[in-house]
């Protein structure tokens, strides 16, 4: 299997593999990067190319980066490659059994309520709620001890910053970022960045 990434969130995503016991025949990909090694143990691919003989003999690959935008960029070039996504599952989540997350990485100590969605390539960060109701679109990035309250909607290729509340009902559009520890009340438009107690939209 090849995580897709070689930063800071693939050593949390390798902390995972590992308790896991999901790390035999693992590799990193980083065409970024300069070593061929992460964590003085993994070979690092750094080629299209690499990709492509590597799917051969194990097509699966998981998503290592914390980036909305960037996630969707490796997906794609992984699947044009010959890839298989895989999702992560961290420890000590609650999943109730009427989620829809079967495209979505949750890490450790998640609560994912009730008839909550959350679509492709999306990340439930350390320690998040997702309450019920919550409808989360592809590639966004809940981070952690963010709290999605009950019936509330995130869009696509959001990031909500750690320790948000998002209150019930509000609506939130795409390519939406929400400031770390902003309590959003109102809903937000399209491609907009909010912070603060409570949420406003930052003006240029």
């Amino acid at each position: 299997m090849i995580v897709a990434g070689a930063g800071g969130h693939a050593i949390e995503t390798l902390d995972i593999l590992i308790e896991n016991a999901e790390t035999e025949n693992i590799f990193f990909f980083d065409n970024q990067m300069g070593s061929m090694i992460f964590q003085n143990q993994f070979l690092v691919l750094n080629s299209v190319e690499d990709l492509k003989d590597y799917f051969k003999k194990d097509p699966h690959f998981v998503l290592g980066v914390g980036n909305q935008t960037i996630r969707k960029v490796l997906y794609d070039q992984f699947i044009q490659a010959g890839g298989i996504h895989k999702t992560v599952r961290g420890s000590n989540s609650k999943i109730s059994h009427s989620a829809q997350v079967s495209e979505a990485d949750i890490f450790n100590f998640c609560y994912i309520g009730g008839e909550a969605r959350i679509g492709r390539g999306s990340l439930v960060n350390t320690g998040a709620q997702i309450h019920h109701e919550v409808n989360i679109g592809d590639f966004s990035v809940i981070n952690p001890a963010a709290v999605l309250l009950g019936a509330c909607q995130v869009g696509d290729f959001c990031s909500i910053g750690a320790h948000a509340t998002i209150l019930p009902g509000v609506k939130i559009g795409n390519r939406v970022t929400i400031g770390a520890g902003s309590v959003v009340t109102r809903d937000v438009e399209d491609g907009q960045t909010v912070v603060g107690v409570p949420g406003k939209p930052v003006t240029s």
